[in-house]
């Protein structure tokens, strides 16, 4: 399988909620895959594939996020996001999508899941480029390889 190279214009909040429900979910007992957590949250049968897929722009909203709280039963919406406040808005990430073994991700022996990307670079966006991406002149997805 090619290296596949790509950067992607994201909100860096974004980015830590969708990895963090797709913890989640990969974590869940029984495996829980996309298609099935889209179905108990009656959002449409993509609609956490299209989210877990950064080269989509599709992100999780409020009553996603209320969903998918009610879902894994949690006590507070504070364990869907970060315990501090993170350092960047809107962030230029470049990713390399990792092969996923035996066909979904796993939960490794030390409890952590397996990445479906790798970062290879975190760049907040300077004002120039903000000025863009606010008035629609900045692509969201470059393919780089």
């Amino acid at each position: 399988m090619e290296e596949e190279l790509f950067e992607i214009i994201i909100l860096e909040l974004d980015y830590f909620i969708i990895e963090r429900v797709r913890e989640m979910r990969i974590k869940h007992k029984p495996y829980l895959s996309m298609l099935k957590l889209s179905q108990e949250i009656d959002l449409g049968d993509s609609y956490v594939s299209s989210v877990e897929n950064l080269k989509s722009r599709v992100k999780y909203n409020i009553r996603a996020l209320h969903k998918i709280a009610t879902f894994f039963k949690l006590r507070s919406y504070n364990e869907l996001f970060p315990s501090r406040v993170l350092k960047n808005d809107i962030v230029r990430m470049r990713l390399k999508k990792l092969p996923i073994k035996k066909g979904k991700l796993n939960v490794n022996d030390d409890g952590t899941v397996d990445k479906a990307y790798e970062i290879i670079s975190i760049t907040p966006l300077n004002e120039k480029e903000l000025q863009l991406w606010k008035s629609n002149k900045l692509d969201y997805l470059t393919i780089i390889k």
